[in-house]
């Protein structure tokens, strides 16, 4: 049965002093997921100067997010791998549970959340 109402998912992207921040609303899902890729991708290329990455570094943040189904994980895999070829550091901010829960079940928290650590390699707060 088709919700006649789905789920609102926005994405907002703001250029911080540390980078680019990409806040996460509603739902990642399989309607969605797509929807991600699409948005962060571009803000992952390497050399092009209308990106102001002065750190490298594009945050995810999810505080806004309410669930993740496997697309989104997979969003979140892929996303990872491009960030790590075009030598950006891909932080994912403001877990909720449900993120976190599904990060720790199959095994991919580590990996996601590998690069969180400030320049001094100390860990920061609040992203688990």
């Amino acid at each position: 049965m088709t919700n006649p109402h789905p789920p609102l998912f926005g994405l907002e992207v703001d250029q911080g002093p540390d980078g680019v921040v990409v806040r996460v609303e509603g739902d990642l899902d399989y309607e969605t997921h797509r929807e991600l890729v699409d948005t962060v991708t571009p803000l992952l290329a390497p050399g092009d100067p209308a990106r102001h990455r002065p750190a490298g570094v594009v945050r995810l943040d999810f505080a806004g997010l309410h669930c993740v189904d496997s697309s989104g994980l997979s969003a979140l895999l892929l996303l990872r791998r491009r960030a790590d070829e075009a030598g950006v550091r891909l932080v994912l901010e403001a877990r909720p549970v449900a993120l976190e829960r599904v990060l720790v079940m199959t095994g991919t928290h580590g990996h996601l959340t590998a690069h969180e650590q400030d320049s001094d390699g100390q860990g920061r707060p609040g992203t688990g």
